[in-house]
């Protein structure tokens, strides 16, 4: 990971991603006592982990999105805290992640927001993401991109290799149950 603006920012960023997993499990868990095809846009599914994401799929956001979702935190966690692996977003719902980590860093008040931004901004490459949050920006925009080199950013691609990666490795949510690729 690149250098956070320091050690402080730092730690508040791998809480805030704690934070984000728990609760994501909990919405995992609050999915699950619901008829199936439940989501997180239904009127008694006051889940916290909806803050996070762009409100235009609201209505798509079901258990299955939930648990891929917690497989993509768990696995970023995990190359965040070893020093030689990439700490490079692996697809758009990680940039999503990554981006309300950051945003929930901005809270604190003691961190200078416009360093934040700037790391924020290094550490993806660009800010594509925010597209997502935009109303203004429609699915065409989402699926062609900013910039000739940007990724299909449409939901049914949040869980993708980004278009940069090798296509050699495999991410776990991109394959089928016996082990081959979707």
């Amino acid at each position: 990971m690149g250098n956070l603006t320091g050690n402080r920012a730092h730690r508040l960023f791998m809480e805030s991603l704690g934070c984000i997993e728990a609760e994501t499990r909990d919405a995992i868990s609050r999915l699950t006592r619901k008829p199936r095809g439940w989501h997180l846009g239904q009127d008694d599914m006051d889940a916290p982990i909806a803050w996070m994401l762009p409100d235009r799929y609201l209505d798509r956001y079901d258990r299955q999105f939930c648990y891929r979702m917690l497989g993509s935190i768990l696995r970023l966690r995990g190359r965040l805290l070893d020093p030689n692996d990439d700490h490079m977003a692996h697809s758009v719902i990680e940039e999503i992640i990554i981006r309300s980590a950051i945003r929930d860093v901005e809270q604190d008040g003691d961190e200078d927001p416009d360093q934040l931004e700037a790391w924020l901004e290094e550490w993806l490459g660009d800010l594509d993401v925010d597209m997502l949050y935009d109303p203004r920006c429609d699915e065409r925009l989402l699926k062609e991109g900013l910039t000739p080199d940007s990724g299909d950013m449409t939901f049914e691609h949040w869980f993708d290799q980004q278009y940069w990666m090798d296509p050699d490795q495999t991410d776990p949510d991109q394959t089928d149950e016996t082990g081959g690729n979707r």
